[in-house]
């Protein structure tokens, strides 16, 4: 599945909810931490690795 770039900065934000919550196991905030972490990384990756055209 391919996210664009709106979609992963929406789900970044719901994250970022997600690990301020009170509730919740460890667990769970370790799984979004990492998660999160996945999605920053893509959304870094995306930025960096885009094509300029050149001038000819």
């Amino acid at each position: 599945m391919v996210l664009t770039a709106k979609e992963k900065k929406m789900l970044i934000r719901i994250l970022k909810k997600e690990k301020r919550r009170v509730f919740g196991g460890k667990e769970q905030k370790q799984d979004v931490d990492q998660l999160l972490d996945k999605m920053e990384q893509s959304f870094r990756n995306e930025k960096v690795n885009t094509v300029k055209p050149t001038k000819l």
